[in-house]
C-alpha cells in the first residue's frame, strides 16, 4: 500500500474520531440542558396542560399568567432572606477558609497533611448527619430560628472546598513577598490582608461564588433550622407555599423557579472569567 493511501486512511480516521467526540459532547450538553428547557417551557403552560399525555414539548396554550401571579409579598421576603444568608455564608466561609489555608500553607506544625485530608473527607460527609450536631449546638446557643443558624450551617459545609482551593493558591505565592512585608514590621495578619488576599482574588471569587450558590440552593437547612415563615429562604419558602399534601401549583412554581435561577445565572455571567481563572489556577498545583 502506498504512503498517500495510508495517510488518507489516517486522516479519515482522525476526522471520524473528532466528529464522534463532538457528537457525544453535544449530546451530553443537550441532556444537561433538557431539565432547564423543561422548567422554562412548563412555566408558560396552564396547570391542566402539564400532565397531559403525550407531553407537550412546546406549550399549545402559551400563557404569562404564571409570572403575573408572582406578586406575593412573601416571595420578596424569601428572596431577601436568601440574599442575606447566601452573601453572609459566602463571606464567612471564604474569609475563614483563607485564614485556615494561610496557616496550613505558611506555618509549620505536625499533621498538616492529616488536617488537609480531614477537610477532604468532610466534603464527602453527608450533610444531614452534620446537621444533627449543628442542630444541638444551635439549640444550646439559642441560634435556632435566626439568620445565624442558616449562615453558620451553610458556611460550615462550604468551608472544606474554600480551604482546599485557597491553600493551592497561597502555595503558589513566593514567600519572599511576605518576608519583605514582615521585615517592614507587618504582622502575619497584616501580611495576609494586604499582601496575600489581593494576590489570590480569583481564588476568593471562585470560593465565594461556590458557597453563595450552594447556600442559595440549600433546602434541608432552611426547613430544619428555621420555623418562622418570615425567615425562610427561597427553596424552603417555595416548597411550603406551592406544595400541598395532595397537589401542587406546578405552573406557578416553575415560573418562580425561573425567576429564582436568573440571579445566579447573571452572577455567573458577570463573574465567569474570575470563576474559571480561580478554578483552573487553583488546580495547576
Amino acid at each position: 500500500m502506498s504512503a498517500p493511501a495510508i495517510s488518507a486512511r489516517f486522516d479519515g480516521g482522525k476526522v471520524i474520531s473528532t466528529l464522534a467526540t463532538y457528537t457525544l459532547a453535544v449530546a451530553a450538553f443537550g441532556l444537561l440542558l433538557l431539565p432547564i428547557y423543561w422548567l422554562v417551557v412548563t412555566s408558560f403552560k396552564p396547570l391542566e396542560d402539564i400532565f397531559v399525555v403525550p407531553p407537550q414539548f412546546w406549550p399549545e396554550r402559551f400563557t404569562l399568567e404564571n409570572y403575573y401571579s408572582q406578586s406575593d409579598p412573601r416571595l420578596f421576603r424569601f428572596f431577601l432572606n436568601s440574599i442575606i444568608v447566601s452573601a453572609g455564608s459566602a463571606v464567612l466561609s471564604t474569609f475563614a477558609g483563607a485564614l485556615c489555608a494561610y496557616a496550613i500553607s505558611r506555618f509549620a506544625f505536625r499533621n498538616k497533611n492529616l488536617l488537609l485530608l480531614f477537610f477532604l473527607a468532610a466534603m464527602a460527609f453527608p450533610v444531614p448527619l452534620l446537621m444533627i450536631t449543628m442542630y444541638g449546638t444551635f439549640l444550646k446557643l439559642g441560634l435556632l430560628d435566626t439568620y445565624w443558624a442558616l449562615i453558620l450551617g451553610t458556611a460550615a459545609t462550604g468551608l472544606p472546598i474554600s480551604v482546599w482551593l485557597l491553600t493551592n493558591f497561597i502555595n503558589q505565592i513566593p514567600e519572599d513577598m511576605e518576608e519583605a512585608a514582615l521585615l517592614d514590621g507587618a504582622s502575619p495578619f497584616k501580611v495576609l490582608m494586604h499582601v496575600v488576599l489581593p494576590i489570590i482574588r480569583p481564588g476568593l471569587a471562585a470560593s465565594g461564588i461556590f458557597v453563595f450558590v450552594t447556600s442559595w440552593n440549600e433546602l434541608i437547612m432552611g426547613m430544619t433550622f428555621v420555623s418562622s415563615p418570615e425567615l425562610r429562604t427561597l427553596p424552603a419558602g417555595i416548597t411550603l407555599t406551592f406544595l400541598g399534601e395532595f397537589e401542587g401549583d406546578w405552573s406557578e412554581m416553575m415560573a418562580l423557579a425561573v425567576l429564582v435561577t436568573l440571579p445566579v445565572f447573571l452572577l455567573f455571567a458577570v463573574t465567569q472569567k474570575a470563576v474559571l481563572k480561580g478554578m483552573t489556577t487553583g488546580a495547576l498545583k
